[in-house]
């Protein structure tokens, strides 16, 4: 207990200091940067800044992250794909950001209302999804659609929420509908570790290794509907961590 305990002070000290204070002091220089040099090397410099930042928020704590490649994501940075992992706390944010790819992310809109990480996650191009109107919904699956264009990396979470056993929740219908209609590969992404860390609910954090395994990229063409192509990453996923 003592020491969740300072592990949890710990955190929360590191949470305001790099996030809050040094976050908010990278948001401004990438504006500058933005104002002085374009919009392309200040999109450069936060996605640099984040990617150390999600390596860091783990180094800093203590936290093993082992990794596990099918593929070397450098080989198709300049392919069209999507990432989809397992949802099993709120350091998936980080780990996914600092361990696989500096994306935006399809989120739900209540994560837009978050101080200082609503900023960052939304500069590095995300996207929030507010399930209860459905023209707004639309409007955002259309932005999804843009960006994927414009060539830059999304993740999404198909379960929805974050797990409250530990197990991959079965994904939401259509959930990944975006990437079937467009045919837009698919990174699957399995997550094993964070949930221990901290539960869905609890204050307290827990020392954890954490595992992550990259999947190669999976083709829609390949499949018949989106609902074969959704079971089929879901199976490949629950079966590194159920």
């Amino acid at each position: 207990m003592i020491k969740r305990l300072l592990l949890t002070i710990w955190f929360y000290i590191g949470f305001f200091g790099y996030v809050v204070i040094y976050g908010s002091l990278v948001l401004l220089i990438s504006k500058i940067i933005k104002k002085i040099k374009g919009e392309e090397k200040s999109d450069a410099y936060l996605r640099k800044v984040v990617n150390n930042f999600g390596r860091r928020s783990f180094k800093l704590l203590g936290i093993k992250v082992d990794i596990e490649k099918e593929i070397d994501i450098n080989e198709i940075e300049d392919e069209q794909y999507m990432i989809v992992a397992n949802h099993q706390s709120l350091l998936d944010i980080p780990l996914v950001i600092g361990y696989v790819h500096t994306t935006g992310f399809i989120a739900k809109k209540e994560l837009e209302k978050a101080p200082i990480i609503s900023s960052f996650i939304k500069a590095l191009g995300s996207v929030f999804i507010d399930r209860k109107n459905p023209s707004k919904a639309a409007a955002a699956l259309r932005d999804i659609k843009r960006k994927l264009e414009e060539g830059r990396k999304l993740t999404v979470f198909p379960e929805g929420t974050r797990t409250l056993d530990g197990k991959v929740k079965p994904f939401k219908k259509g959930s990944l509908m975006i990437p079937y209609r467009y045919n837009i590969k698919i990174l699957p992404v399995a997550i094993d570790g964070t949930y221990y860390i901290i539960k869905k609910g609890e204050k307290l954090l827990n020392p954890h290794d954490v595992r992550i395994k990259i999947f190669k990229p999976v083709n829609p063409k390949d499949f018949e509907s989106e609902e074969e192509l959704r079971n089929y990453i879901y199976n490949l996923i629950s079966s590194e961590i159920n």
